[in-house]
């Protein structure tokens, strides 16, 4: 039964709010609190990308982010939604592929995104 076990490592969980998201700079607002980005991150897309695969400034091993009314984010901007699904993808991927040194713990990095169930079927 190990894999009914909860993984080990401290937990850093970011709840956002899709609602408050509705362009681009409600969304890095949200990240920016969330995650308590560093005040050098520059408000931009590859800005956010570039501090989704660092995270050095929060002392976690498992990050996982969630957003509220997922459909909500972006709705004002839907060219741009893309862009962040993309981006938290990329961060999923770059930490699940990330080697573990000697002496470290691997670093998991997830995201929840929840939406009404029938909202799956339009997005």
């Amino acid at each position: 039964m190990k894999e009914a076990l909860p993984p080990t490592g401290l937990l850093y969980s970011a709840r956002m709010r899709g609602q408050e998201m509705r362009d681009a700079d409600g969304v890095f607002t949200q990240f920016y609190e969330a995650l308590r980005l560093p005040d050098y991150f520059g408000w931009n897309w590859n800005a956010l990308r570039d501090c989704l695969r660092d995270l050095h400034w929060i002392t976690a091993t498992r990050f996982l982010v969630v957003i509220d009314d997922a459909v909500a984010v972006l709705s004002e901007a839907p060219d741009e939604r893309e862009i962040l699904w993309r981006a938290l993808d990329d961060a999923v991927t770059f930490w699940a592929g990330k080697p573990v040194l000697p002496g470290q713990e691997r670093i998991t990095f997830e995201v929840v995104l929840l939406c009404p169930p029938a909202a799956g079927s339009r997005h």
